[in-house]
């Protein structure tokens, strides 16, 4: 008896389904060796704060320097493209910060829980998805939203955290005290060193890029093992409500705020379209509880993170099945 064939549809989502479970599957698996570690108390909490505070200041910085280095903002600009993912994320930003308020969260909480809801991992998850389904137009897509990512959303969400934790003081002192604390920040110092050097297309010499790429490959496996050990001590149910509020942000509301932005300004090729509205349906960065941290609320950002990843598989899958046909792929 013959075996029965599938639909080429059908054959197409199942290959995307296993393309999405693919990318998020080491995810997990780094997530579990940080988890294993701390509950079994073979690796010490002191560890994890100490790898999450090299993550913090000095392998993100450097992954940040070498992923804006790789692209050459002078050629791949789209001013549309930027304009609506820009108006897009930080519609999601204002939402999800006016709603933390609005639940009696303090300001740096509600900056960081805008965050989460608003900035994608679009290198790590967002680009692999784009790029099997649409090719050429994601390598576009990337760097103008991590331009966006890079240049608004996290400075801006970093700002608001640091005036949260200055209340009391009178505006002027809040925001130069604002301003001294972000300029001694390696973060934002990264972020300004690898947009200046992509605009004017200089490149590091190699005595300096070869250790800045050295420490840019550990970021993420080191903070996937940071975010797991972080979740070893987590009581999820004491933080549901500000959870749930993070990952509908980022899962649901940031690609439909995304997709209709690009139908308000338009001027955006469908294929780069598509792209965009794909990364901004990944779930949020990898280093996002790390970024927590610095505020005191890792724990939380850990299982946003852990929860955005997991429902990630389904909404990506179905974004997958929306984007295709839009794009003419």
């Amino acid at each position: 008896m013959g075996q029965a064939e599938c639909p080429v549809g059908q054959e197409n989502e199942l290959a995307s389904m296993a393309d999405v479970l693919a990318l998020i599957a080491p995810i997990f698996v780094l997530l579990a060796a940080g988890f294993a570690g701390v509950r079994t108390g073979f690796v010490p909490e002191h560890a994890v704060q100490a790898l999450g505070f090299f993550v913090l200041n000095f392998a993100l910085p450097a992954l940040i320097v070498h992923a804006l280095t790789q692209q050459d903002l002078r050629e791949t600009f789209n001013w549309s493209y930027v304009a609506a993912y820009a108006a897009g994320s930080l519609a999601v930003f204002a939402a999800v910060l006016l709603a933390s308020r609005a639940l009696g969260r303090p300001l740096s909480q509600s900056a960081i829980a805008a965050l989460g809801g608003s900035a994608s991992n679009s290198g790590f998850v967002g680009f692999p998805v784009a790029s099997l389904a649409l090719g050429a137009p994601a390598l576009t897509a990337l760097p103008l939203a991590m331009l966006v990512e890079n240049i608004l959303v996290i400075p801006l969400a970093l700002a608001l955290a640091e005036m949260g934790t200055q209340a009391g003081q009178s505006p002027g002192a809040v925001l130069r005290a604002t301003a001294r604390r972000l300029a001694r920040t390696p973060l934002i110092l990264a972020i300004a060193a690898g947009t200046l050097l992509s605009a004017t297309g200089l490149q590091l010499p190699r005595w300096l890029a070869m250790p800045l790429d050295m420490m840019a490959d550990a970021s993420v496996p080191c903070a996937l093992f940071v975010v797991g050990g972080t979740l070893a001590g987590l009581r999820v149910a004491s933080a549901a409500t500000d959870i749930s509020l993070i990952v509908v942000g980022k899962l649901l509301l940031h690609p439909l705020a995304v997709a209709g932005a690009f139908a308000l300004i338009g001027g955006v090729p469908p294929g780069l379209m598509a792209a965009g509205i794909i990364l901004a349906g990944s779930p949020m960065l990898t280093i996002y509880p790390i970024l927590a941290a610095r505020f005191g609320y890792d724990r939380a950002g850990a299982a946003a993170l852990f929860f955005a990843t997991a429902l990630s598989f389904v909404t990506l899958t179905v974004l997958l099945a929306i984007a295709l046909p839009a794009s003419g792929g």
